[in-house]
């Protein structure tokens, strides 16, 4: 049968086609860290209740969190059936609408779709509910909607670079995305604010400006960034469907599993909310000195996720047409790569949670608070930016010493950086030497990424590529989500611990001993740098074992084979 890469079009390089779709990819990863920016912004413009400060707006993050999951799970194989542009189109539609939700929002509740929740709230319930806390729950939406769509736009790239190129000229391609993926997430903290204080500095300017023409606009403030989101997406959309017109939709006979997508989301879901919802942890003193962890509500969450996943198993091994092929993980490709993109996830936690605790905890007076965040922007910047170029690398190195070595070789580098911060690491480590172990370990991660993304879609059946690619991504955040949890109930833990048995009662205030206390942390920060260093070993077993495979031919013909039309 004809395979997928002689499926498109020859009058477009496919090399162009990569260069379009990387235009939503880099916007929708962007939108992943860019609300950081601005949540403070929010929650004083909408003038919310406190206790909404602490509970809802944590949505404005879950909310996207768990919504971008479950996009990710269902859209890659939905891709496989519909055909790969059409999934396209909804991806960036549906983040299109989402950001048009939330840059329509009115503080006051009094129009667009915010006036029609203040609306439909008040005829429910016969009260007038706050505009603040209404105005919040349309923005939670319109990020909600925003995740279904941003979520599934790296797996459907990832499927799209199987469908255009063979599988020996996957890797760079494939690189490609990946640092396309990892630049806008590292970059949305730092565009949104920088963003956000632009729009600050000039609103009376640009008011000026604005009722000298005769307009009537408001003045830019975070609604903006939505606003700016909207032409970028339909410039990238329409150059994409530009570039596959007259393709021919390579699809996948067979029907969307309904049932096994719903108990793996559901599993999904109660994992993440069960370990606290979140990729982030806390890098003040304070916190981080408290025992503590999970959620109180983890138990019965992870006990649901457990059921829900095993219900899963048991469904997919029963159907013709699941939502992923169980029997794949047979294939070294795809096991292999699963386990070293979980230990990825689960080691790239420590690097990026490690840093700003260490710099919070050397402040000496509210004073420094801004020179503490350029410097954890700096030095968290020393991880990401040679991820990402290495990302790029990674296809390079790739064809040229193979996906097994290169994704070894990555993970040793990873490991040998975690090794170095943790016989390193004190309270007064220079933070040029943390610039360095932070670029190898970021270097030594950004190297896993092609091989290991072109193993996986290299052992699937080539009409299962965009299932296979959701894979790719699952297993990493999945890892993450997993790392931070724990890192968060380890570490506190350790820390309480070492603290109770050098101060005794002391250990009740950790002010009361703050040097001790200092100097315990960047203990506990070592002994995770040196579990980093241990989990990214054992990752080189897994790495070296990926295999390269050509993909395996479909039992069913695709839609528009020449087998299915005879």
């Amino acid at each position: 049968m004809t395979p997928p890469a002689q499926a498109v079009t020859r009058r477009i390089s496919p090399w162009l086609v990569l260069a379009l779709i990387s235009i939503p990819v880099f916007v929708g990863s962007l939108d992943l860290t860019i609300v950081s920016a601005f949540l403070p912004e929010i929650i004083i413009r909408l003038q919310l209740p406190v206790e909404t400060i602490v509970n809802d707006a944590a949505w404005v993050v879950t909310g996207y969190l768990l919504a971008y999951t479950a996009s990710m799970v269902l859209m890659g194989r939905a891709s496989d059936l519909i055909g790969r542009r059409r999934a396209y189109l909804i991806c960036i539609v549906l983040f299109m609408l989402g950001s048009l939700m939330i840059a329509d929002v009115d503080p006051e509740a009094r129009r667009g779709f915010s006036g029609w929740l203040y609306s439909t709230a008040f005829r429910l319930t016969g009260t007038r509910p706050d505009p603040g806390s209404i105005a919040l729950l349309a923005i939670i939406i319109g990020r909600v909607v925003q995740a279904l769509g941003a979520g599934a736009v790296v797996p459907v790239s990832l499927a799209l670079v199987g469908d255009l190129f063979p599988p020996e000229r996957r890797a760079r391609p494939l690189g490609v995305v990946g640092a396309i993926d990892t630049s806008g997430w590292m970059l949305g903290h730092l565009y949104g604010g920088v963003m956000v204080a632009l729009f600050s500095a000039s609103s009376a300017a640009f008011v000026s400006l604005i009722d000298g023409l005769g307009l009537d606009w408001p003045a830019p403030d975070w609604r903006t960034l939505f606003w700016i989101n909207l032409p970028v997406s339909a410039v990238g959309l329409v150059l994409t469907l530009w570039a596959l017109r007259g393709a021919r939709q390579a699809r996948a006979r067979g029907r969307f599993d309904l049932l096994g997508g719903l108990l793996v989301v559901g599993a999904l879901v109660s994992l993440v909310v069960g370990l606290g919802a979140n990729i982030e942890i806390s890098t003040s003193l304070s916190a981080f000195s408290q025992a503590g962890g999970l959620p109180p509500y983890a138990g019965p969450l992870l006990a649901l996720a457990g059921i829900l996943f095993a219900a899963f198993l048991v469904v997919e091994t029963r159907l013709r047409d699941p939502l992923y092929d169980l029997r794949a993980f047979r294939r070294r490709g795809i096991a292999m790569g699963s386990l070293t993109n979980i230990a990825v996830g689960f080691s790239l936690m420590i690097g990026l949670v490690s840093v700003p605790i260490l710099i919070n905890i050397r402040i000496a007076d509210a004073t420094e608070l801004a020179d503490a965040a350029l410097q954890v922007g700096v030095l968290l910047s020393a991880l990401t930016m040679p991820m990402a170029l290495a990302a790029a690398g990674g296809g390079w190195l790739s064809d040229r010493i193979g996906t097994a070595r290169a994704a070894g070789l990555g993970m040793a580098l990873a490991a040998l950086g975690f090794l170095s911060i943790a016989t390193t690491w004190t309270v007064e480590v220079a933070s040029g030497l943390i610039a360095v172990q932070m670029a190898l370990v970021g270097l030594g991660f950004g190297l896993t990424f092609s091989p290991v993304s072109a193993a996986m879609l290299n052992a699937a059946d080539s009409d299962k590529l965009g299932a296979a690619s959701a894979l790719v991504i699952i297993m990493r955040m999945l890892g993450m989500t997993v790392g931070v949890a724990l890192l968060t109930a380890l570490a506190s833990g350790r820390l309480t611990q070492l603290a109770a048995a050098e101060l005794g009662q002391a250990a009740l205030d950790p002010f009361a001993a703050i040097e001790t206390y200092m100097r315990l942390t960047v203990q506990v920060l070592t002994e995770i740098a040196l579990l980093g260093a241990a989990i990214c070993a054992l990752g080189v077993i897994p790495a070296l074992r990926l295999q390269d495979r050509q993909p395996v031919a479909p039992a069913v013909p695709q839609v528009g084979s020449p087998q299915a039309q005879k």
